[in-house]
């Protein structure tokens, strides 16, 4: 007795609505992001190299 799987079937409407929530990404919030990487690997390689090159 074997039972059979049936397709599920997606429905379309419910699949749009879902496409449609999604909120636009925030310009201003992605160039915070990479302003503040950027500087953080600034940071980070001057801060090792100068305890590697002991720059003084």
């Amino acid at each position: 007795m074997s039972k059979k799987k049936k397709p599920k079937k997606t429905n379309t409407k419910n699949v749009q609505k879902v496409l449609e929530q999604q909120p636009e990404k925030n310009n201003t919030l992605v160039f915070g992001g990479i302003l503040l990487a950027m500087s953080s690997i600034g940071l980070l390689i001057f801060v090792l190299s100068d305890k590697v090159f002991h720059l003084s």
